[in-house]
């Protein structure tokens, strides 16, 4: 088992909200610096925090580390 940080960035489309590319970090601080900084670039922005089980396939819950503008809930 091994803990994830991810930042997923939204834009603003016609009919809603556009995921962009999803950035991996090594660290949750990394993570949320990051996401801190995309905020005012970007619609909206998320960082979380989440354990993976590669061999079985399972995702525990995610944790919020940052959030900032439109994000859909996780």
């Amino acid at each position: 088992m091994e803990t994830i940080h991810i930042v997923q960035p939204f834009d603003r489309v016609n009919n809603g909200l556009k995921p962009s590319p999803v950035l991996q970090f090594k660290t949750a601080d990394e993570a949320a610096r990051r996401a801190g900084l995309l905020a005012g670039k970007h619609a909206g922005v998320v960082a979380y925090s989440m354990d993976v089980d590669e061999e079985s396939g399972d995702y525990g819950t995610p944790r919020v580390l940052f959030e900032s503008g439109e994000v859909p809930e996780l």
